[in-house]
């Protein structure tokens, strides 16, 4: 039976990311389509749950070189101080102001960070890195500037179980 072009895509990403992570302790996935909202476009890292940190993911990556910056500054935050957790605030020790949020819902690790979890298990958990707007408000503030700095909270789509 002929595979379809979805099937021979998603095994050539697989290869891909396999190979990404024989050479490095992580690597990153970008997730943006023109027919998505801004605001849901997410980058998210796959391969720390490999060492038991939380995976990593940034919606409303509009600069995905930023984003990619602001993960590898977050995590060797986690490696100098030994570990993440909810609600940290980095500081000057990333780029951007940050703020990271457990977002370890069945949803998330589903549907967002799914190419880690199907090679770490169901288990893992997952931090979004939130990030503030020109006014150092982050999301959960409701005087945050959503319509200047879109971004999608994920610990409001799905309640945790």
């Amino acid at each position: 039976m002929a595979r379809s072009e979805q099937d021979r895509n998603r095994d050539k990403l697989h290869g891909f990311l396999e190979d990404k992570l024989k050479w490095h302790d992580y690597t990153h996935l970008v997730v943006a389509d023109e027919d998505m909202d801004p605001a849901a476009w997410f980058l998210h890292t796959i391969g720390l749950a490999r060492s038991g940190q939380a995976e990593l993911i940034v919606t409303g990556t509009l600069d995905h070189a930023l984003a990619m910056d602001v993960i590898a500054d977050v995590v060797a935050y986690g490696r100098r101080t030994g570990g993440l957790a909810d609600g940290q605030q980095p500081g000057p020790a990333v780029r951007i102001p940050v703020r990271l949020r457990d977002v370890s819902t069945p949803f998330v690790i589903k549907q967002r960070v799914a190419q880690a979890s199907s090679r770490f298990g169901d288990s893992i958990g997952v931090l979004q890195i939130l990030w503030a707007d020109g006014a150092g408000r982050f999301p959960d503030d409701p005087a945050y500037d959503q319509a200047g700095c879109p971004q999608q909270m994920l610990r409001d789509i799905a309640p945790r179980s």
